[in-house]
């Protein structure tokens, strides 16, 4: 008697059709993002001419409200990180090196390992985006590192570099080290999505591994020492990077709480009425 022989399917071509599945909706899924980005960087350029002449009497405004608080310690932040030449070099590449980066990878991760996280977080995005830019639209602000020196501020980034906004001159990467004018509004202090943009990075890292608490602490982590750079550095007052954490935090909840609720409240309307119609069939 002859056995017939059984046939197993081919697995690793299953596979590597669905890691190729998979990539390509990370890659759909996260090139708006990229453009939505550069679209928001132009944007906030728009606004600068407003931001030069009402910039200063807004930081004014600001640092009396942070003096009201009780938390106006940007000068000392500054005089115990920048004493150190290794500190005020940790602080200053931390500032450029560990922003965008950071969220481009935790992004990527998540869109790996956690799908669904990684489309609700770039929709938290987007709507962040949005609200930052009102905020730069309504409230330009000067950071301190652009105000008198009798303020006592000192601009750590031109003093000792990465120059990330350019040498004396103004030439750096964003206007192509001198060939284009410069795309950066640097009034659009308030809220500062440096911090905002880093508790998204946090979350979505936590989202693609959400049992370890290694990845927890080295996520909240990476926020504090956010906040700390953009302080430490002369780019944004305290209170910018905690308003940028509310900005982010509005958004979630819109997005988790109430975009549902309207999509529901349209669906139940839509089904009372039969469908919406212009003439009312």
């Amino acid at each position: 008697m002859q056995r017939t022989m059984l046939h197993k399917p081919v697995v690793p071509q299953r596979g590597i059709k669905t890691r190729n599945t998979s990539s390509r909706a990370i890659l759909s899924g996260f090139v708006p993002l990229l453009f939505l980005y550069g679209l928001y960087t132009v944007l906030r350029w728009t606004f600068i001419d407003r931001a030069s002449t009402i910039g200063d009497h807004n930081a004014l405004n600001v640092m009396r409200f942070e003096r009201w608080l009780g938390i106006d310690w940007e000068t000392w932040i500054q005089h115990h990180f920048l004493q150190r030449p290794e500190t005020t070099w940790l602080v200053n590449h931390y500032y450029v090196y560990a922003f965008f980066p950071v969220l481009v990878a935790s992004a990527l991760l998540a869109g790996r390992r956690a799908p669904g996280a990684f489309q609700r977080w770039r929709t938290i995005f987007v709507a962040s985006l949005g609200f930052a830019l009102i905020g730069f639209a309504l409230f330009p602000l000067t950071p301190p590192r652009l105000l008198d020196s009798g303020y006592g501020f000192i601009d750590s980034l031109m003093l000792t570099g990465p120059r990330y906004y350019g040498d004396e001159s103004g030439s750096s990467l964003f206007n192509l080290y001198g060939s284009i004018p410069s795309m950066v509004n640097e009034y659009a202090a308030m809220p500062s999505m440096h911090v905002g943009w880093s508790a998204v990075a946090a979350a979505l890292v936590i989202a693609a591994f959400p049992k370890r608490k290694a990845v927890w602490l080295l996520a909240l982590a990476h926020v504090m020492m956010m906040q700390l750079a953009v302080v430490a550095t002369g780019n944004h007052y305290l209170i910018d990077g905690i308003v940028g954490l509310i900005v982010v935090a509005v958004s979630w909840a819109i997005v988790t709480h109430g975009l549902p609720r309207v999509r529901v409240w349209l669906e139940t309307s839509m089904h009372a009425t039969g469908g919406f119609s212009v003439c009312g069939e």
